[in-house]
């Protein structure tokens, strides 16, 4: 009925084919094609850097920072890996703890990464782009792509 249409990323709106065939046509149009990444594929590397094709692939899931709340487009921010990456493992000859694939990276903001990084805050994923954090108090906290949930409820007050 439309025919092929493509995706523009800062809308999340359809374009359809002759739009796209419209822009090309004009000399002051950049129009940039990727490949269709799946976001259900695991992608790994050995390495510590994140290659284009996986950075890409969080970028699509995640959307933005993962932190309770945050909503720093995912493209201005680090890819973190959840669990430490080890430098030493190979060289040791022990398994990578924190290896660079998919289900151990997620998109942070620098802020939202630092403070993983140097405070008690933690998280983990338990489903493709679904995190579960814990904060330097122990409140816990659910981030999907539909927003932040309070997984735990504060201790109702005492009524002595």
């Amino acid at each position: 009925m439309f025919g092929p249409t493509g995706r523009m990323e800062n809308g999340q709106r359809l374009v359809l084919l002759d739009q796209v065939m419209g822009w090309c046509g004009d000399s002051r149009t950049k129009v940039t094609i990727k490949p269709v990444i799946d976001p259900n594929v695991e992608l790994s590397t050995p390495a510590y850097e994140i290659p284009d094709r996986i950075r890409e692939q969080i970028m699509l899931r995640d959307r933005t920072c993962v932190f309770p709340w945050c909503t720093r487009p995912a493209r201005r921010c680090d890819v973190d890996h959840i669990v430490e990456f080890d430098h030493d493992a190979e060289a040791e000859g022990r398994p990578q703890p924190g290896p660079t694939a998919t289900h151990n990276l997620a998109a942070l903001c620098r802020y939202h990464h630092r403070l993983k990084t140097f405070t008690p805050w933690r998280y983990r994923m338990v489903e493709p782009g679904v995190f579960e954090w814990t904060s330097l108090h122990g409140h816990r906290y659910r981030r999907d792509r539909t927003g932040t949930t309070r997984i735990d409820e504060p201790e109702p007050p005492d009524r002595h």
